[in-house]
């Protein structure tokens, strides 16, 4: 992941929820450069499914992962950097390319 594509994510997606091809992809800035990315798909009861939704850190334009939740495959994985910082990283990765895709801003 290059500057140049979480440029494109943040000056591409938003707080609100966007409908594309069937999943709803959200970026939220949560604090202190922390933001949540996420893509999520509609539960039959009109619920949240994350498939995943990350917490990351801009640290010196660097993107760091903090933590990750998946509540659509099971078990749901809820985990931390520190416990997995390989998974983060790629599961990172993964959801900003499929961001990117996604506008075709890749």
């Amino acid at each position: 992941m290059t500057n140049d594509q979480w440029q494109l994510i943040k000056d591409n997606f938003s707080d609100q929820r966007e409908y594309i091809d069937g999943y709803y992809y959200r970026l939220r800035h949560l604090a202190d450069q922390q933001y949540e990315l996420a893509l999520i798909h509609g539960g039959v009861c009109g619920e949240n499914i994350y498939h995943p939704r990350l917490k990351l850190r801009e640290d010196d334009g660097m993107l760091v992962p903090i933590s990750l939740f998946d509540n659509y495959n099971h078990p749901v994985t809820n985990l931390e950097y520190q416990d997995a910082p390989e998974k983060l990283t790629d599961s990172m990765q993964n959801l900003i390319q499929q961001f990117l895709q996604a506008k075709e801003l890749s």
